[in-house]
C-alpha cells in the first residue's frame, strides 16, 4: 500500500496517509486515504482528497466535503474498499 505524507499549511503538522485508491473524474484526480495510524483500527476514517494544483514535483490536495462531489466519485473508489465498510 502506498503512503503519502501531507503537511497542513495552517499548523505545519505532518500526517502520513495510506492511499487505498485513486480515480479521475471530470479530468480531476481524487485519492482515497486513511490515516496511517488508524489503518489497523476497527473503524478507521477514510477521506477523499481532490488534486487542486500540480507543481513540478508536488500535488496539492484538498478534502472533499461536498456531498454531490462525494456521490460522483465514490462509486469509482468503492472497489478499493474491500476491507472497509462505508457509513
Amino acid at each position: 500500500m502506498d503512503k503519502i505524507k501531507f503537511t497542513f499549511d495552517e499548523t505545519n503538522e505532518e500526517v502520513v496517509f495510506c492511499v487505498l485508491g485513486h480515480t479521475q473524474h471530470n479530468d480531476i484526480g481524487y485519492i482515497l486515504v486513511v490515516d496511517n495510524q488508524e489503518i489497523d483500527s476497527d473503524e478507521p476514517d477514510a477521506y477523499i482528497l481532490k488534486a487542486m494544483e500540480v507543481d513540478d514535483e508536488e500535488v496539492y490536495y484538498d478534502l472533499v466535503d461536498d456531498e454531490d462531489e462525494i456521490d460522483a466519485v465514490l462509486p469509482a473508489l468503492e472497489k478499493f474498499l474491500t476491507d472497509f465498510e462505508i457509513d
